[in-house]
């Protein structure tokens, strides 16, 4: 999960604001959000403190506890939910109209159980057939590669909760 972006965000920073005002590389900063917390740098932490005018042990800190909270990605349309779902985040919040369409979506895919059913069913058969046709589907499709992209990295999720304009998705791997 990228703690680094979230917690410039929540600081109404960027990654870019944090390299612009300390010289440290974009692609060290890069490297940080794919790593624990507890891997980060010195020296990125310290670029951190300085743009946000706090202390190292400070940054430190507040990004432990970030970590700890585990807080759900929040996307308002598809550009931030392709981001969310490229990250894979745990849980992810959709919020607005956008949140029907998704809902939509998700409802429209099979559950666990159905898919495995199908898989035994077909002693496997179904799931080349299945990659087959959507490759196809994928070629002719007339939407644009933002929706194919979020349609095939939805099937990773499986809705949890839906309510007036607020869908909650989480990892299928977290139930495992």
């Amino acid at each position: 999960m990228n703690y680094l972006d979230l917690y410039l965000r929540k600081n109404n920073c960027k990654r870019y604001d944090v390299h612009k005002k300390t010289g440290v590389s974009q692609q060290l900063l890069s490297n940080h959000t794919k790593r624990s917390i507890e891997k980060y740098s010195g020296k990125v932490l310290i670029a951190i403190a300085n743009t946000l005018d706090k202390t190292p042990g400070d940054v430190l800190n507040e990004l432990l506890a970030l970590e700890r909270e585990n807080p759900a990605f929040e996307a308002y349309n598809p550009d931030e939910l392709l981001l969310g779902l490229n990250e894979q985040w745990d849980y992810i919040v959709i919020k607005g109209a956008y949140g029907k369409e998704i809902y939509n979506i998700m409802k429209g895919h099979l559950s666990e159980t159905e898919t495995l059913g199908f898989e035994l069913g077909s002693n496997g058969c179904i799931t080349v057939l299945v990659s087959a046709i959507e490759t196809v589907m994928d070629l002719f499709s007339n939407s644009d590669k933002t929706s194919r992209e979020i349609e095939k990295k939805l099937k990773l999720y499986k809705l949890n909760s839906m309510s007036d304009d607020v869908v909650f998705l989480t990892l299928k791997q977290l139930d495992y």
